[in-house]
């Protein structure tokens, strides 16, 4: 049996929220595991990224189920942010860059004691975010629904990919090297490659994977550079007193420069993304 488009779209998203469940299950009952906590605010990104456009089928804008959402991902941001710090940027400064720093092992141990701090915090927040009142929103929401045709579907397909693509063209033009317009552009090319994702069995394969192709390599260099930035700015939570801080100058201009060359790759991303054919738009076909 052949699926609808709307089928496929609800069996995309009911796999998001189980995987997000799933790994926030995971996270409360064995020990903390980053990957995890890293599925479950994707999962969540995926669907709050794509579900306000779904939504506009119905009276019913699943606001507060996306509010929701939103804040669950957020409350785990921070943690997020200090094992990428602990497990990948400075280990790429110490080992494959050969950084020297005056007292590494004190630093990864303060960096480790920061962790667990936010291991716990993230923890006690994932308690707090139940799975379980979204989840029987959204599965009301879509067995009240009236399906809508296939044209439907890609009507709102292609209205949410040209959003998407104005937004993060928007955004790509105002970059000026600091880290808050770099997130907004992150998030722009999240949201974009999320909603082709979603709709993508409603066009052309070869389209879409080119597109994806190319949008999975700039989410990749921007989030290098967000990476770094961040690392630029919390290892000042971990250290305490002018001397130790003083000590992570080589750390701090290998951050900046490297979180540089990242955002000079993804221009090259962006230019390259030009090249391909809108393909979601009529005259494209």
């Amino acid at each position: 049996m052949t699926l609808s488009e709307f089928d496929r779209i609800r069996q995309t998203l009911d796999s998001y929220l189980a995987k997000a469940a799933e790994s926030r299950k995971h996270l409360l009952e064995a020990p903390y595991d980053p990957k995890l906590l890293h599925a479950w605010r994707v999962n969540l990104r995926r669907v709050t990224a794509t579900l306000k456009d779904v939504a506009t089928l119905s009276d019913d804008d699943l606001h507060d189920v996306l509010g929701y959402l939103r804040a669950s991902r957020e409350a785990s941001g921070r943690c997020r942010d200090i094992d990428i710090l602990a497990l990948e940027t400075l280990p790429a400064f110490l080992d494959k860059e050969q950084g020297k720093l005056t007292d590494a092992d004190a630093l990864r141990k303060a960096l480790g004691d920061l962790q667990q701090q936010n291991h716990k915090q993230a923890l006690a927040q994932l308690k707090k975010h139940s799975m379980a009142t979204p989840l029987q929103a959204w599965s009301h929401w879509v067995h009240t629904l009236e399906p809508p045709t296939d044209g439907r579907i890609r009507d709102i397909a292609a209205a949410a990919i040209e959003k998407r693509l104005t937004e993060l063209k928007k955004r790509a033009g105002k970059l000026d090297g600091g880290q808050k317009r770099l997130h907004r552009l992150r998030s722009a090319t999240k949201k974009l490659r999320y909603s082709m994702e979603l709709y993508q069995h409603a066009f052309p394969k070869p389209a879409t994977t080119a597109w994806l192709k190319r949008l999975a390599d700039l989410q990749s260099h921007l989030g290098l550079a967000h990476d770094r930035m961040m690392a630029r700015k919390l290892i000042g939570d971990v250290v305490d007193g002018k001397e130790a801080k003083a000590q992570l100058k080589a750390f701090r201009r290998w951050t900046k420069r490297t979180a540089y060359e990242a955002s000079e790759k993804a221009m090259q991303s962006l230019a390259k993304l030009d090249l391909l054919k809108a393909y979601w738009r009529p005259t494209a076909n």
